[in-house]
């Protein structure tokens, strides 16, 4: 038997990445003789073991047979299966490169580190066709390694030839593919790729929509709503920050469709409308579909309140709604990046409120204390003693950075 180090790992070494984990192929062995020397079986569908005196997993060089349309839905075959046969099964050529770290060699029979030189990102076979979510693989690829790698045309005609088979895609698949691209820097690079392997009108619908509309006002020159949306993300880190930022005008369609413009957009029925789609597509957590769905309503309003532009009152209700620090965060990093990700005339400075300062705002809301009896007071009374309440620290807040600014 003989062992190689293969996929990701390899390709990292090539680009210089540091190797978190490491995957073997096993060569000229067996289910018994893995076993038999030591090795634990903890692969469900595919002979993959793990060794308590070993680093990384091992798996038995195996050739597949797509046999329905799940990505589940194959048959494995082990016995007597090359290296190469083992490689050309894989997605992509950069990832089918072997290494033998006994002789500090590289096995490389489909052009990988050609591909990697060049940046290219290639099909390894007509095995890419095997599963559709190496469309998004190819897409996220892209993201990772950079804006500057390109798609063989062979890849691009795959993608097109499998477009039917995205509908297949579970939700689960689709979103942690995704959250992996929204991890990345610049991750608008997964949508524009997507886009270009004519993949985003069946994956992201409410996306791809917006690439038929533009704002065409001055606050808006950058072309339709789609790559302000891209601007916008990629100004963002936060992750949940990034998931708002991709939905927050997904219902400027379906406003534009309704009445000719995007007055409606942030409606909460057309939002509501927007999410349960977006919902069947991505199995967002709870706090990512909240946090989101609360910035598509409110992201309006949150601007206005950093202008100081609307009633105390108000202003402390919509604060007063975020439950969390960790929330709050996410959406004034959305917020801000709402107001950046734009070519034309920037409301920004016009800005009365700091981030910081919206973060004091809320933290003074939320941990006051509002003279509430709940033995002595009605409903309707302390519903009035809070806004009141309220009311006055949104006001003396204000005053106090008004008269902090004219003492300069």
């Amino acid at each position: 038997m003989k062992k190689y180090l293969v996929g990701g790992a390899v390709r990292d070494l090539m680009l210089g990445k540091n190797i978190s984990d490491k995957d073997y192929v096993v060569v000229g062995s067996s289910f018994e003789e893995m076993l038999s020397l030591g090795f634990k079986s903890v692969g469900k569908s595919f002979p993959v073991f793990i060794h308590p005196q070993k680093e990384g997993e091992f798996a038995l060089a195996r050739t597949e047979k797509k046999s329905g349309k799940k990505h589940f839905d194959f048959e494995c075959f082990t016995k007597d299966v090359s290296l190469e046969e083992d490689l050309k099964r894989r997605d992509l050529t950069i990832n089918a490169i072997a290494y033998d770290e006994d002789n500090d060699k590289f096995i490389d029979p489909f052009g990988g580190l050609e591909d990697i030189k060049n940046a290219v990102l290639r099909p390894t076979s007509e095995a890419f066709k095997d599963d559709a979510l190496r469309i998004l693989r190819a897409a996220r690829f892209k993201t990772e390694l950079g804006g500057e790698w390109k798609f063989d045309e062979n890849l691009i005609t795959f993608a097109r030839q499998m477009k039917e088979e995205l509908k297949e895609l579970s939700r689960e698949r689709v979103y942690k593919e995704t959250k992996k691209a929204l991890c990345a820097c610049n991750s608008s690079v997964f949508f524009y790729s997507l886009f270009e392997l004519d993949a985003l009108d069946m994956l992201f619908p409410f996306l791809y929509n917006l690439t038929k509309i533009s704002h065409n006002n001055e606050y808006h020159k950058e072309g339709s709503v789609f790559v302000h949306t891209m601007m916008a993300l990629d100004l963002c880190c936060d992750i949940n920050a990034k998931w708002a930022v991709l939905f927050h005008d997904a219902g400027k369609y379906q406003s534009f469709l309704k009445d000719g413009n995007f007055h409606r957009h942030c409606d909460e029925k057309i939002v509501k409308s927007v999410f349960a789609n977006i919902q069947k597509l991505l199995s967002l957590s709870r706090e990512e579909f909240e946090i989101s769905k609360f910035f598509a309503i409110n992201h309006h309003r949150l601007q206005i309140v950093l202008k100081n532009g609307m009633r105390a009152s108000k202003t402390a209700a919509l604060l007063f709604r975020i439950k969390d620090e960790k929330r709050l965060n996410a959406i004034l990093e959305a917020s801000f990046a709402d107001l950046k990700g734009r070519v034309g005339k920037s409301s920004e400075s016009d800005l009365f409120f700091s981030k910081e300062e919206i973060i004091k705002l809320w933290e003074l809301l939320r941990y006051a204390s509002y003279g509430v009896d709940n033995k002595t007071m009605g409903v309707e009374r302390i519903k009035s003693q809070i806004t009141h309440e309220q009311a006055k620290i949104v006001k003396s807040f204000i005053k106090s950075k008004i008269d902090a600014k004219s003492t300069f």
